[in-house]
């Protein structure tokens, strides 16, 4: 049996879910608000209810962890009960996603996230070019590092600000061009920011991986003032040319060498081909991205590949 991890409204779920009906495989889907009840644990086995059926741990072969995660800990009137109970439930937890990250599947709780510090020294480690970048929240530094590579950018270390307006329309923070000028209106002393060398792209390339497979899609962004800084702030207006894409197999033995030392099999990845030097640079990294929009417009049909991998 295979066990999903995701979230309710998760759509790329969704069309996976229907290659495994088409398949005939047998699955059961957790999401965030899945009423889901332990029953009990033993040095052999566990046993949880998930909305009514009872599942052996031993039962489950594949695990594909998408997004979210399991809770058996529900509220209470008590913020000193709720505050220990949390804690006995992340213990509990900590032992069920161990036992999970043991079976065979797609990507785990493990590498759920993803941190870009550490992305980037994997990168210098394994020799894959990646753009200077510095961390600081001092005006003088930020100075100098921007008259070190003449082009800087800022983006967020984490995940993106989410921002809903009156009319519940979304905005995002995407990555952002810095000036000279963004920078004198900045106070001497600010909360520590990710800065990096923008690399002048012929094009960007954003790639899918799953167990050493490559699907890659080119991206004409940069002739665009609107997406070429960041793709993700379309222009749906003048959509930007896109095109299936293949990296030079040195290229690919690097990215694998790289996810195999962060442990993923699967995992979607930010990748431009510089204008000036015409290399490769790395930019970013997310294990539970959306493939979605690589799936279709290249016509991969991730959705059934990943099917026919669980």
């Amino acid at each position: 049996m295979i066990l999903i991890f995701s979230i309710t409204d998760d759509y790329s779920t969704a069309m996976v879910i229907n290659w495994l009906l088409h398949l005939k495989k047998k699955f059961i889907r957790i999401n965030e608000d899945t009423d889901a009840k332990l029953i009990s644990i033993t040095e052999k086995d566990f046993i949880i209810n998930i909305n009514g059926k009872t599942i052996h741990s031993n039962e489950i072969t594949k695990i594909w962890y998408r997004r979210g995660d399991i809770d058996f800990v529900k509220n209470f009137n008590s913020q000193h009960i709720s505050n220990y109970l949390s804690a006995e439930n992340a213990s509990l937890m900590e032992y069920i996603h161990f036992t999970f990250d043991k079976k065979d599947g797609i990507n785990n709780f493990k590498t759920r996230d993803i941190n870009k510090l550490h992305l980037l020294d994997l990168c210098s480690k394994l020799k894959i070019p990646a753009p200077n970048f510095i961390v600081t929240g001092n005006k003088e530094a930020l100075l100098e590092f921007y008259k070190q590579e003449k082009n800087i950018i800022s983006k967020p270390l984490n995940a993106p600000l989410s921002i809903f307006d009156t009319d519940d329309f979304i905005h995002l923070t995407y990555t952002t061009e810095i000036t000279v000028a963004d920078i004198e209106a900045l106070p001497n002393e600010f909360v520590p920011t990710f800065f990096q060398k923008n690399i002048l792209k012929s094009y960007e390339i954003r790639c899918f991986y799953l167990n050493g497979n490559f699907y890659a899609m080119a991206i004409f962004s940069q002739n665009n003032s609107k997406t070429k800084v960041d793709f993700r702030n379309y222009d749906r207006s003048k959509p930007n040319r896109i095109t299936p894409y293949l990296f030079p197999k040195y290229y690919e033995r690097k990215i694998k060498g790289l996810l195999d030392n962060m442990g993923l099999n699967c995992a979607s990845f930010d990748v431009v081909l510089s204008k000036e030097d015409q290399q490769y640079y790395f930019l970013d990294l997310n294990p539970i991205g959306q493939f979605g929009m690589v799936s279709s417009p290249c016509n991969y049909n991730l959705e059934k590949e990943i099917a026919l991998n669980l």
